[in-house]
């Protein structure tokens, strides 16, 4: 009986030392960016802030294609709005890798959550207005370039393709 007094101590520490390491351990930085530094030279553009119900402004927009990042509540959390041509029926969604490595950013996580489907259309119009979406990679004010792909599934042939690419500065979301 003397020795369950001292073992029963013992465990509460250790499950108390366990907790400690495991808060420290998720509460570490996540140094993406720091190990992924934006080239001296690279070309990139900024996502946009402001209010979400705006429009993307006039002079962003190209007669082909246009992509438009904002900045959303939280570093690392931003909407997307995409402009393109005549397309049939299908999907619209992003994926998104570290600019300088090719690096995939939260792959799966992206795909579901900027998937948007579309009926045909026939003219130049926005198919995608401030569809939310997660970088997880690094932390918040730690920057780095990442491109940013429109991609189109057929919703008939199933066929993917890209429509168009752009790189921005991003960070990550601090969980």
């Amino acid at each position: 009986m003397k020795t369950f007094r001292y073992i029963l101590p013992i465990i509460l520490i250790l499950i108390i030392l366990a907790m400690v390491m495991i808060f420290y351990a998720k509460a570490s930085p996540d140094s993406f960016g720091k190990k992924h530094p934006i080239p001296d030279g690279m070309e990139y553009n900024l996502p946009l802030t402001g209010k979400s119900h705006l429009t993307a402004p006039a002079d962003t927009l190209d007669s082909k294609a246009c992509l438009v990042l904002w900045n959303d509540i939280q570093g690392g959390i931003y909407k997307y709005d995409f402009y393109y041509g005549p397309l049939p029926a299908g999907e619209i969604f992003l994926r998104c890798y570290e600019a300088t490595e090719n690096i995939p950013l939260s792959a799966e996580r992206i795909l579901q959550r900027s998937k948007v489907g579309i009926d045909s259309t026939a003219s130049f119009t926005q198919l995608v207005d401030k569809q939310r979406f997660t970088i997880y990679e690094g932390d918040w004010d730690d920057y780095y370039a990442a491109r940013v792909e429109v991609w189109f599934r057929d919703a008939a042939t199933k066929q993917e393709r890209k429509l168009v690419e752009k790189v921005y500065r991003v960070e990550g979301w601090m969980r």
